[in-house]
């Protein structure tokens, strides 16, 4: 018999694994237009994941006041928690075995290299306080052969935008930001031309896919958390954002500041029933 709410979430027996998880959800995934999916930008999988895992326990004591509010649409989302996270898990090693095995592994090591080298002198840069941290960090991301690719071009963007103040005060050359432009943009090439004509999602898709469903539906749960603990004004402890921990702007006055789209609207919204509470305002109300 478990012994907490940990144990029949996450050690049930009928709890699939990542494999199972994202074979469930592939036909969703393959089906779903990019367009209604949320914002993933700045976000691991993994990351993203452990945070929902880890949340799991918590929102479980809540379920039946999420049952009695939300009726079994809320129940659903609920419980597809841990396999949505398994599947982002899974999509995510497809995607690193994929790229792993490749006939790319040699230019994207290079490439790697190169970012490795922008960002490290970037972050100096910025801790000197002659370029923008948050701006920084749009360049952090290293999961999968776009991701760097991107990540490095925005590092050098950034570098060239900002060239004329850090200019001998960095070990970077021009040069430097050349080769790993080139480096970039061809293996983007190379990469989009092996992916042409393909009959399967390619993994990067896959993965961002999977990454979206997983914010949208932990969005989702949080959404219906917030409204039956409004009074105690402690979901975002039962559930902490996605976002948290990441650092933020400096006009963000400590508020956790997500991409538009962490908590997006469901497509068929579900309708609390209305329950009493304490003379006031309260969650859904005019």
């Amino acid at each position: 018999m478990p012994e907490s709410p940990r144990d029949e979430i996450i050690f049930s027996p009928a709890s699939p694994t990542p494999k199972e998880a994202l074979d469930r959800k592939r036909e969703l995934l393959a089906s779903v237009q990019p367009s209604e999916l949320p914002s993933v930008l700045g976000l691991e999988p993994s990351a993203a994941a452990g945070i929902v895992m880890g949340s799991l326990p918590r929102i479980a004591k809540h379920r039946a006041a999420i049952g009695a509010q939300f009726g079994e649409d809320g129940l659903a989302i609920i419980d597809d928690l841990l396999v949505v996270a398994h599947a982002a898990v899974q999509a995510d090693v497809e995607l690193t075995a994929s790229d792993s095995a490749s006939d790319m592994a040699e230019p994207f090591a290079e490439l790697a290299q190169d970012h490795k080298l922008l960002l490290t002198d970037c972050d100096s840069l910025a801790n000197r306080k002659l370029l923008d941290p948050a701006r920084v960090d749009l360049g952090r991301p290293l999961q999968g052969y776009r991701t760097v690719i991107t990540s490095t071009l925005v590092l050098v963007a950034l570098l060239r935008e900002s060239w004329a103040t850090v200019r001998g005060k960095t070990p970077l050359t021009v040069e430097d930001i050349d080769r790993a432009e080139r480096r970039a943009t061809g293996l983007l090439h190379r990469l989009n031309a092996r992916e042409q004509g393909s009959t399967r999602l390619p993994a990067a898709d896959i993965r961002a896919r999977a990454l979206g469903l997983l914010v949208k539906t932990y969005g989702e749960a949080r959404r219906m958390l917030s409204y039956v603990r409004w009074w105690e004004g402690d979901a975002d402890t039962i559930a902490p954002s996605l976002w948290s921990g990441r650092r933020r702007s400096t006009g963000s006055r400590g508020t956790d500041t997500p991409p538009a789209g962490e908590d997006t609207q469901p497509a068929t919204p579900i309708v609390p029933i209305p329950t009493p509470g304490p003379i006031g305002d309260g969650p859904f109300t005019e």
